[in-house]
Order: C-alpha cells, then sequence, then structure tokens
C-alpha cells in the first residue's frame, strides 16, 4: 500500500499566494506526475512487493508517454520476478516495437522464454544476447537451454564457457560433471569435487558405486541421483543412454519415464512407461508410476489396475494408498477413498507429508469436517509449517469455526508474509464477513505474491465478486 500511498502524493494542489494587498489571489497550477515519478512509483511499489500498483504505475507511465519502450521493459521485468512470464513476453513485444534496444530486450526475452518452459526460444534469444555482449546469466540460460533440449554436446560447451570465464561456478562445475558422468566417467570426478554441491557429492558416490558395472545399471543409478535432486533434464539423458543400451531394463525405461513426464512432455513419457511394464509387470515402480502417469491425464480406469498392482506389491508403501484414495475419488468411490486415507495415515503416522496430503485431499473438497483431523495431526507434527497453519485455517473456515480459522491464517502468515494460498484464505474470510475493504487489501496481497496460474484465477475472480456481488436468492 505504500507504493499507492507515494501515487497519490504526487497529486498536490499549491498554495494561494497574495501578491499584493489588494490584487486577487493567483492559484500556482496543478502539479501532476511526470514519466519519471510513475516510473519512479511503479519502482519503489515493485521492491515493495505492492506488484499490483507498480503495474498500475507503469501502464501510466506508458499512457504518458506512448512511444516510450522505458514503461514496458519496467513491466517486463516486473512480470519476470513475477512469474507471469505470458504478460513479460507481450510487455517486451511492445517495448520492442517502440524501439527498445536490442541489448535490453533479448535478454529479457530469453529469460521469460525459460520462465515459460521453451526452451528453443530460450536458446535462440540466448545466443542473441552473448552476440550483443558477453553477460553470465546469458551463457547461464544457454546451458540450461540445451540441457533441457536433450542436447548435451551443445550443453557441456556452454557450461565449459562459463568456467571459462568463471572458474569458480559451483553449479556450472556440477552440471559439467554430471554431463560428463554420462559420457566419460573418468572425467566427471574433478568437476564433481570442484562442485560440493548436494547433487555432485552424491554422483561421485554412485560412480563409485556403480564403478566396473554394467553400463546401463550405472546409467539408471546417475539417471535415479538427478531425478532425487530435482534435475530430470540430467536424469533424461542418462536414463536414453540406459534404455537404449538395454532396453528390456525395466528400471532404465520406468525411471526415462518420470523425468520425462516431469519435464512436461508426457506424450513421450508413455511409451517408456508402458515399456517399463511389459518388461517387468510384478515392477512396483513400473507399475505405480504408469498407474500415476495414466491418473494425471484423468484416465482413472486406465490406471487402476496398475496402482492396484503396485500396492499388492509393496502394500507397505504409504504412497500407493493415496493415490489409491485419488483413483475412487475420481471414480466417485468417495467411501472407498476415506478407507485408503485412513490407511495411509496408518502406514506412516508421524509423517507430515502424508497428513498434509490427506488433509489437503478434503479440503480441496470442501469436506471440512472430514480433514479436521488430518489437519490439526499436520500441526502437531510441523508446528513450524506456514502451510500447515494455512490448511489448519481454510479447514477451520469450511468448518465454519471462523475466528479460530482467522487465528491459523495469521499464524502462517506471521511466518511466510507472502504466502499467496493463506492471503488468499484470509479474504475470503473477510469477504464472508461483508469486510470488502479488509477482503479486497488481503486479496490483493495475494495476487501480488508468486502464484501458479489456476491460483491467480481463483484470486481474481474473488476480486470480482467483491465488485459484482452475486444478487440475493429468490
Amino acid at each position: 500500500m505504500e507504493g499507492v500511498a507515494r501515487l497519490a502524493a504526487f497529486s498536490l494542489v499549491g498554495l494561494c499566494l497574495w501578491l499584493t494587498a489588494c490584487a486577487p489571489p493567483t492559484p500556482s497550477p496543478i502539479v501532476t506526475p511526470d514519466l519519471s515519478s510513475w516510473l519512479a512509483a511503479g519502482d519503489a511499489a515493485a521492491a515493495d512487493g505492492a506488484r499490483t500498483a507498480a503495474v498500475s504505475a507503469y501502464e501510466q507511465a506508458a499512457a504518458l508517454a506512448p512511444d516510450a519502450p522505458t514503461p514496458y521493459l519496467r513491466l517486463a521485468r516486473l512480470y519476470l520476478d513475477w512469474n507471469r512470464p505470458q504478460e513479460g513476453l507481450a510487455a517486451v513485444a511492445e517495448a520492442a516495437e517502440r524501439g527498445a534496444a536490442d541489448a535490453d530486450v533479448e535478454p529479457l526475452r530469453a529469460a521469460l522464454y525459460a520462465a515459460a518452459g521453451d526452451w528453443e526460444e530460450t536458446a535462440r534469444h540466448a545466443e542473441a544476447a552473448l552476440a550483443l555482449a558477453p553477460d553470465d546469466d546469458a551463457h547461464a540460460l544457454v546451458a540450461q537451454a540445451y540441457l533441457n533440449l536433450g542436447r548435451a554436446t551443445e550443453a557441456e560447451t556452454a557450461y565449459r564457457a562459463i568456467l571459462t570465464a568463471d572458474p569458480q561456478s559451483s553449479l556450472a562445475h556440477e552440471r559439467l560433471g554430471a554431463l560428463l558422468a554420462i559420457s566419460e566417467p573418468a572425467g566427471a570426478g574433478g568437476h564433481l569435487e570442484a562442485a560440493g554441491t548436494p547433487l555432485a557429492t552424491a554422483l561421485l558416490d554412485t560412480l563409485e558405486q556403480s564403478a566396473g558395472s554394467d553400463p546401463a545399471y550405472r546409467l539408471t543409478l546417475i539417471g535415479q541421483t538427478c531425478l532425487d535432486h530435482g534435475v530430470p533434464a540430467l536424469a533424461a539423458l542418462a536414463l536414453a543412454q540406459a534404455a537404449t543400451a538395454n532396453p528390456e531394463y525395466a528400471d532404465a525405461q520406468a525411471l526415462w519415464g518420470l523425468a520425462l513426464d516431469q519435464m512436461g512432455r508426457t506424450e513421450e513419457a508413455l511409451p517408456h512407461l508402458e515399456a517399463a511394464v511389459q518388461a517387468a509387470p510384478d515392477s512396483a515402480r513400473a507399475r505405480s508410476l504408469l498407474g500415476i502417469h495414466l491418473l494425471s491425464a484423468h484416465e482413472p480406469e486406465a490406471a487402476r489396475p496398475h496402482l492396484e498392482a503396485a500396492h499388492e506389491a509393496d502394500p507397505q508403501n504409504p504412497a500407493f494408498c493415496l493415490y489409491l484414495a485419488y483413483l475412487y475419488a475420481d471414480l466417485g468411490g468417495y467411501e472407498v477413498a476415506r478407507v485408503w486415507l485412513e490407511e495411509a495415515t496408518r502406514l506412516a503416522p508421524q509423517e507430515p507429508a502424508i497428513w498434509e496430503r490427506v488433509a489437503r485431499f478434503y479440503a480441496e473438497r470442501g469436506l471440512g469436517a472430514q480433514g479436521l483431523r488430518a489437519a490439526h495431526n499436520l500441526v502437531a507434527l510441523a508446528p513450524e509449517s506456514a502451510k500447515a497453519h494455512d490448511l489448519l485455517g481454510w479447514t477451520l473456515f469450511l468448518t465454519g469455526e471462523v475466528e479460530h480459522a482467522e487465528a491459523e491464517l495469521g499464524e502462517a502468515l506471521a511466518r511466510e508474509p507472502c504466502l499467496a494460498t493463506a492471503q488468499y484464505h484470509l479474504g475470503e474470510i473477510y469477504a464472508y464477513r461483508s469486510q470488502s475493504a479488509a477482503a479486497r487489501a488481503a486479496l490483493t496481497r495475494a495476487l501480488d505474491c508468486n502464484t501458479d496460474p489456476t491460483l491467480r484465477a481463483e484470486i481474481e475472480e474473488a476480486l470480482l465478486r467483491l465488485d459484482c456481488p452475486a444478487p440475493p436468492a429468490g
């Protein structure tokens, strides 16, 4: 709100000055903000995290100077920071149309395409940015793009270029070491040791563990390690080679499918997941990964035999119970789903992640009473978790305990002030109480946080309801 206050301060009426004792007063002209003032106001609001106000200020600047590229460049950078790459790309296109320099446009485009997951365009614009001026961020984006495109040779070259400019770059050592672990294990150790990151350390252990073993086994272990550390693009490179070396190796095919799923390449993933089940029909891993893939694709009937087979192969795995609960809920069998949720918590009574999934299952379906025990248990197991308090607060609201709900959401925001879901839930509580101003403030703060598109749409809809309340029934 400080950003809004700054904007208001720009419209000031000057004091009237009497020139002589008998002359009429002559008012000074009204002071209106100029382009630089609106840009400064936008910058201040953005720095304060008031992104909605920043957009308004930059748009005012653009209206004052319709041919100037600067307001659109500021908007593009704001949207990049805000996790809204499509709006950012639109803004940078407007800047380019108004004559923005390529040196300003190309790095922004590369970063925005990377945020959108369009790696072909990321590589193209990051290479263009590098051709204009050497830049660490552009080097990193080139390497990241080639890695995600599966172009290992170009990725290696890019990481070597980064190390030429910055020999201490731990990320470049890590990624180059990982690529060499796949293609040339003898040359990987030095880079992995220089990196010293958790993934690099784990890969050193993996190489030691798999020394002298079958190449497909070594590559599969490398792929598993990269998946465990959240780098599916590296995993996919290793697992593709493993599955090519031994197409009947079920673990390699299953994990390759998982890596592709995590990269958003779901259509490519399916044949590998099916090949894994064909090669090892009794494998809990192969069955579960294919079942989860089909469930995520909204094919519960097709997923059912695979998830049931996975549970039969590993009945002590609480995650399989959770997925069976989701499966039966999608099929309309909520009573059966409830049984599987209870089985999951029985198998893992001290695991916060399991209780969170159970509580969220009920909250997302508006079943607050059924999820209250799970939400309370989650907070008891993870009392410092903002997400736990947020989930309990929303569950309490769904059960009608509005005051207790507000207190829990306050606990969540005390721990994580820009937890968008907690701000959103608080705004919904204020709206329920007809406290429109407080609701708007909370919902705007939620919108200012980084949000995924689905949550953003829900917040915008809630704001719209404040402007256009539903007519009374009857």
